[in-house]
């Protein structure tokens, strides 16, 4: 496989572990699977408005989401509560194979590109905070384009603002819906093991199967 000219990484759960929000939640009195819980209805809630045609930021889908989560837990959606719980995606950590995959990328030829369905402020402040921001050549948003991934258009925009055409790009996910949605797009795309044991059968197969970052960088690269 000839090395992309661009590799595009998802954030959350791909470079940036959600660990610490399971913490987050038991210290407010929620058990810690609430967590995984609220993060799947975020992203269902956010692929449904997506897919009628509306779109909506990552931090107004979050809050959202959680408010209807506590209320089904019986426990006041306070303004204070949701800004509590929402704070810790400003601070998730990187995953330790985060930074020599990264640094692998940036000893060869190949751009490294983040595309997140958070905000770009977000995202750039967990780079700086891990001091990862000297390995990335750029981040995009699904804010810069008004739809939510998997949609294919989202990384074909992401494809056109980078000057390249989709078969150029690479995209290295934890997420199958999201190698699925680069799929579709025309992009490779490369599945790293996370937190499901296996690649969803349904979804398009991938470039590969990686047991971490580096093994998906190593992939990808050919």
């Amino acid at each position: 496989m000839t090395a992309p000219s661009v590799i595009l990484f998802d954030v959350i759960e791909t470079l940036f572990s959600l660990a610490p929000l399971k913490d987050r939640f038991a210290r407010h009195g929620l058990p810690e699977s609430d967590a995984d819980l609220f993060f799947a209805q975020l992203l269902r809630d956010a692929f449904a408005l997506s897919a009628a045609g509306v779109f909506k930021p990552f931090p107004e889908i979050a809050s959202g989401s959680l408010r209807v989560l506590l209320e089904d837990r019986a426990m006041a959606a306070s303004d204070d509560t949701v800004k509590a719980l929402l704070a810790v995606f400003a601070e998730l950590p990187p995953h330790p194979d985060v930074r020599p995959a990264l640094e692998r990328v940036r000893q060869s030829a190949t751009c490294a590109v983040l595309l997140t369905n958070g905000s770009r402020a977000n995202t750039e402040q967990l780079l700086g905070r891990a001091g990862l921001d000297g390995l990335v050549d750029d981040v995009l948003s699904v804010e810069d384009f008004g739809v939510w991934k998997p949609k294919p258009e989202l990384y074909q925009g992401a494809c056109r603002k980078m000057g390249i055409k989709p078969g150029e790009a690479t995209l290295i996910a934890a997420h199958a819906w999201d190698v699925h949605g680069a799929l579709s797009a025309g992009l490779r795309g490369v599945w790293v093991r996370r937190q499901d044991s296996r690649y969803h059968p349904a979804m398009g197969e991938p470039a590969g199967l990686a047991h971490g970052l580096s093994e998906a960088v190593d992939i990808a690269l050919g």
